[in-house]
């Protein structure tokens, strides 16, 4: 997501899928540079988008040499998770292919995703000697205290323990923070203080430009497919912070018969806030829900017949105080 979505996004999964061909029919290679003439090479497939502003925010990054090495695919929205391989993925970072898979767009949002994932690359680049990878940085590691919460079983290398318990997750995390200063989504641990940032930018070369300009806009997440005979479908994402607004319409087909058809609903942190029932000639159900978060969320649609139904959801994310 890792929007963020959940990062497991929202906002956001470390995949290891073999992406699609470095090139497609739709495909536009471009290419950018950084303060320091290194190339930042991105793979458009999708329309209308701005990469000067992705290059600026990667520009305004901590980052070094390593920038050149990176592709960095974008995609409509819609099509992040044929790329990711995962059903919650907001965006993801290929080790094999040392590539980033985001969604077209410009939003605050995507900022945050845009330094998550560039921060899963960047962890590829770093060793803490004597550690196994993923492990962040060594000025990373140190001053966050990780041999101890790895003692304690509070992280894992891998994602036995959970999404924001993965070593490699909270230094993604801990990295997009300290640019954005806001959007935190690791809910078991306080964003990094003043004195990790100053480590870590020690380490890794303090940023000398400001981010870009991003409006502050809802995420917005459309699906459209079947669903099989008592068959269900979800949409993951995550809520970093409270005052959040989600608002959802779906639609079925075939509900000329009488009885439920299906059910909607939004679940977060494994308790269902809202339901809604389609039942005979209800092809459309609504709900909005404000002041939510932070949580895990998704939002689910439940098949109560034996037979194939079609559906659309159109979900919108937004920051009520924005």
């Amino acid at each position: 997501m890792t929007l963020v979505f959940r990062g497991r996004f929202l906002a956001v999964l470390l995949t290891a899928v073999a992406l699609a061909g470095a090139t497609g029919a739709n495909a536009a290679i471009i290419t950018s540079h950084d303060d320091q003439g290194r190339t930042i090479t991105f793979d458009v497939r999708a329309a209308t988008v701005d990469t000067e502003w992705y290059a600026s925010v990667l520009r305004a990054s901590a980052h070094g040499n390593e920038i050149s090495n990176v592709r960095i695919i974008i995609v409509p929205e819609p099509q992040v998770q044929a790329f990711c391989g995962g059903a919650d993925a907001a965006a993801c970072y290929d080790r094999t292919s040392a590539t980033i898979v985001l969604p077209a767009g410009k939003s605050k949002l995507l900022e945050t995703v845009i330094l998550h994932e560039y921060g899963h690359y960047l962890d590829t680049f770093w060793r803490v000697p004597g550690v196994q990878e993923l492990n962040g940085t060594p000025a990373w590691w140190a001053a966050r205290g990780m041999a101890s919460l790895l003692a304690d079983r509070q992280v894992a290398f891998d994602y036995s323990l959970g999404w924001g318990h993965s070593v490699g997750e909270v230094f993604a995390e801990d990295y997009a923070y300290v640019h954005v200063h806001s959007r935190y989504g690791i809910t078991w641990l306080s964003p990094p203080d003043a004195a990790l940032e100053s480590a870590l930018f020690a380490e890794l070369g303090t940023p000398t430009a400001a981010l870009p300009y991003a409006p502050e806009v809802p995420l917005i997440l459309s699906r459209r497919g079947t669903l099989a005979p008592r068959d269900g479908y979800s949409v993951p994402f995550g809520l970093l912070g409270p005052g959040r607004r989600v608002t959802v319409a779906a639609t079925i087909s075939n509900v000329k018969r009488k009885g439920i058809r299906a059910r909607a609903q939004l679940v977060c942190d494994e308790r269902i806030i809202v339901t809604r029932t389609f039942r005979k000639g209800q092809a459309k159900r609504t709900f909005d829900v404000p002041n939510l978060g932070p949580a895990t969320c998704d939002v689910r649609l439940v098949s109560s017949v034996s037979t194939t139904l079609s559906y659309t959801l159109h979900i919108a994310v937004a920051v009520e105080s924005a």
